[in-house]
């Protein structure tokens, strides 16, 4: 059963006018939304591979991504702690007296004292880690329940859903992913966005490759100065070519960008979910002739043909992750700015001793990639590397001030439903206090966006 977003103001507006007699009788009906929170990671880093099953191969591609470790300490087990307490409060808005209770830190945060209701339905991508759900890390499928692409079951064969398919079943309006990165040499930690950009700027780099737009083009964008370099030796131009080629063709492409890299195999990954813009069932055989098509590994011969690329080019996705109110990136990258902001802003102003300078990391400039959870979901995805798990002052952050950041965020989430007024400047990065257009998606073309993903 699909949950009830919102009433239009007009139309009930022009209800009331017509029938005022029946005033008495049209119930409030709260808005709700469903959003999924996705504390990063869980499983184990076994030495074989174990995640991104390729249908075509029929083989795992990587070992699983265990995330980043710091002496006793582990990013899976540190974001799951900080999900709990956020879904603790937007579970508040569940309940008329919760809601009272989360009026309450609305207040704290604005110079309000009444607040739009609102129903924030959250949904956690997992509840506990491996090891507090199996009793050793080489339990059979102990990587299953936290796998991002879909899997079979090594028993009966059926492909189960893998994370991804499991965030598109919810058909959420907002994916709140959290993370905690590691910082090298002289990085002073902080936080960032995390984005993938759009199909235009990927198009871009392909133009480029193929001789029929100029690499200054590239050097242009907003996105260049973000762009994740992961190989050593190479420059961000390379790396964001051979993006493009895991983007078009599921391969990297060597440094030069001559051909695919053939042992940095991703997978045609539109095709390892479960949702509504995957390929017909034969796809694997068209993958396997190759040609000119969606499936040639040559770029002059590609053709972004098919349901998923109509979706890649569609307004929509624009919007989500391309231009927007934060210059670039779209509403992914707003909704990821405003709730860094809305940390930075929220603890200090809760806690008065982290309003010394230097006492929060910096929000540094957002990583870009062709990440997956941005790009194939449909929901507004707010990214989050929420800090440095190896700088003292972003473990103190996310660990010590671990209620403070929850209460932040889930103030910032509200916000970016229905916007916030906010008190006065509290440090470097006040928020917008602006809210995302959920409308423009939940009324597209063909009907609401956010539940098109289902197949």
């Amino acid at each position: 059963m699909k949950s009830f977003r919102f009433l239009s103001h007009t139309a009930a507006a022009i209800v009331l006018w017509n029938a005022p007699a029946l005033y008495a009788q049209i119930p409030f009906i709260t808005p709700e939304y469903r959003i999924v929170i996705d504390p990063g990671h869980g499983g184990i880093n076994n030495s074989h591979n174990d995640d991104k099953w390729n249908p075509v191969t029929g083989a795992y591609l990587e070992p699983y991504a265990f995330g980043m470790s710091y002496q006793n300490l582990n990013e899976h087990e540190v974001v799951m702690d900080l999900a709990r307490q956020l879904k603790y409060y937007t579970d508040l808005t569940l309940t008329g007296d919760g809601w009272t209770k989360f009026q309450e830190i609305l207040k704290t945060f604005s110079p309000g004292n009444q607040f739009e209701r609102i129903r924030l339905d959250a949904v956690l991508t997992r509840t506990e880690s491996w090891n507090q759900r199996f009793s050793a890390p080489d339990v059979p499928e102990v990587n299953a329940p936290y796998r991002l692409y879909d899997f079979p079951d090594p028993q009966s064969r059926n492909i189960m859903p893998g994370r991804i398919s499991q965030i598109n079943k919810v058909q959420p309006s907002l994916v709140v992913s959290l993370h905690l990165n590691p910082a090298e040499g002289q990085n002073p930690g902080g936080m960032a966005a995390v984005l993938a950009p759009g199909y235009r700027t990927f198009d871009l780099l392909r133009e480029i490759t193929i001789g029929q737009k100029s690499i200054s083009l590239f050097r242009r964008l907003p996105w260049y100065n973000g762009w994740l370099v992961t190989d050593v030796g190479w420059n961000k131009f390379e790396s964001a070519r051979a993006d493009a080629w895991v983007y078009f063709h599921g391969y990297r492409s060597l440094k030069n960008g001559s051909g695919p890299w053939l042992q940095r195999n991703r997978g045609i990954r539109y095709n390892m979910v479960s949702w509504s813009y995957r390929d017909d069932a034969n796809w694997t055989e068209r993958a396997r002739r190759g040609g000119p098509g969606p499936y040639s590994m040559v770029y002059r011969d590609f053709r972004a043909t098919g349901r998923f690329w109509d979706r890649e080019k569609s307004r929509a996705e624009l919007w989500r992750r391309e231009d927007g109110e934060a210059g670039y990136g779209g509403d992914n990258h707003f909704a990821s700015d405003e709730l860094l902001r809305f940390v930075q802003y929220g603890v200090r102003l809760m806690e008065p001793a982290k309003r010394a300078n230097g006492a929060i990391g910096p929000i540094q400039t957002p990583f870009v990639s062709t990440y997956a959870i941005p790009t194939f979901v449909n929901a507004i995805c707010a990214y989050l590397e929420i800090g440095f798990l190896n700088r003292d002052r972003d473990r103190a952050l996310v660990i010590n001030s671990r209620d403070a950041v929850a209460k932040s965020l889930a103030v910032g989430i509200y916000s970016l439903f229905r916007g916030i007024s906010l008190r006065g400047n509290y440090g470097p990065y006040r928020p917008r206090g602006k809210p995302v257009n959920f409308s423009r998606y939940e009324n597209y073309e063909g009907g609401n966006y956010f539940e098109a993903v289902e197949p």
